[in-house]
């Protein structure tokens, strides 16, 4: 019990000890490509060494371990670039070929099994701009159609306009996705970037994003932002849209083709209802012409047979004065009404 709580306490005054070192953090800038070493005093009589990095945004990761003059990769980090040496009372590292992922804070921790101590503390910088200045983001698709439940693969890719060049990838670290729904200002979900790979023959880092579609709140559109050099890329965007069911659009169609044929019974029912009144007035002034005619020929040949008539009726008494001027005067009389005849 007493061995127990021994151990605690030289555990907490080993890592207040280490917190409690004011060092400031050198930077150092370096292009992509170059070599640079990093190097700290740590006493002969300590026996263990370690080196960390920490990259921007992400935790502190331990890169290798030593004991007295021999040190080793962790099983978490294994990169050929990253040597790692440790002489007379000096611990040094040494990174190959820098990348712009290796751009983090390095920090030295050697000690005994009661005391480990940070000695110092380095930022590497990997500086590009000249190069990055012709750096483009592309995103496909433009448009997915999709429903809820599908998985939809969204890319967002770096080019570069130099055919001769390549531009150098960042870290997962510094790609985002972040969605703008419709109607909303601001940004609503953010992602980091999953799945970059680094296509060397097309010249050009390609980062994806696997999205399912769980809800309505999931359509939108889809922006990847790349930070690079002091600066944020932003791609043209993605925009997830839901897709029509064939079932509704055959529906659809159906019920325009029915509403054109009852548009078309009605004015073709409307157009014979206006026919047949227009044939009705016709008919019944033909009719009603028919009648007027007949009626007054009737009494044309009425009144012709009246005239004819009292010319034939004469009294006995004058028949053989008036037999010359009588006759005169029954032809002249129908001679006018056959003129009025022939007229009719």
């Amino acid at each position: 019990m007493h061995g127990l709580v021994a151990l605690i306490l030289l555990s907490t005054f080993c890592i207040i000890e280490t917190a409690e070192v004011p060092h400031l953090i050198s930077t150092t800038e370096r292009k992509p490509g170059d070599n640079v070493t990093f190097s700290c005093q740590s006493p002969a009589d300590h026996r263990f060494s370690q080196w960390y990095k920490q990259s921007p945004g992400k935790m502190i990761q331990t890169m290798a371990t030593g004991v007295y003059g021999k040190m080793t990769e962790t099983k978490t980090f294994n990169d050929s670039r990253f040597q790692f040496r440790r002489g007379n009372n000096e611990m040094s590292l040494t990174i190959h070929s820098v990348k712009k992922e290796d751009e983090a804070v390095y920090f030295c921790q050697s000690g005994t099994e009661f005391l480990l101590t940070v000695h110092d503390g380095f930022l590497l910088v990997v500086k590009d701009c000249d190069q990055h200045s012709s750096v483009y983001v592309e995103q496909t698709p433009d448009a997915a159609a999709v429903q809820p439940g599908d998985t939809t693969s969204l890319q967002c890719a770096l080019f570069s306009t130099n055919s001769e060049t390549r531009p150098q990838c960042p870290g997962e670290n510094f790609v985002h996705w972040f969605k703008s729904g419709s109607g909303s200002s601001y940004p609503s979900i953010i992602y980091a970037a999953r799945n970059s790979t680094d296509d060397a023959a097309k010249r050009s880092c390609v980062y994806h994003l696997s999205k399912t579609v769980e809800n309505s709140s999931d359509f939108g559109t889809y922006y990847c932002a790349v930070a690079i050099c002091g600066e944020i890329l932003l791609g043209g965007g993605s925009k997830l849209e839901t897709k029509q069911d064939s079932s509704v659009l055959v529906l659809g169609g159906l019920l325009g083709c029915c509403v054109i044929v009852i548009i078309s019974l009605i004015f073709y029912i409307t157009g014979r209802r206006v026919s047949d009144s227009s044939e009705g007035i016709r008919g019944s002034h033909h009719a009603e012409d028919e009648t007027s005619t007949t009626y007054q020929t009737k009494n044309l040949d009425k009144k012709e047979n009246m005239t004819y008539a009292e010319a034939l009726n004469f009294p006995a008494a004058n028949v053989r004065n008036c037999k010359k001027v009588t006759t005169e005067c029954t032809y002249s009389s129908v001679k006018a009404n056959s003129k009025k005849q022939q007229q009719l």
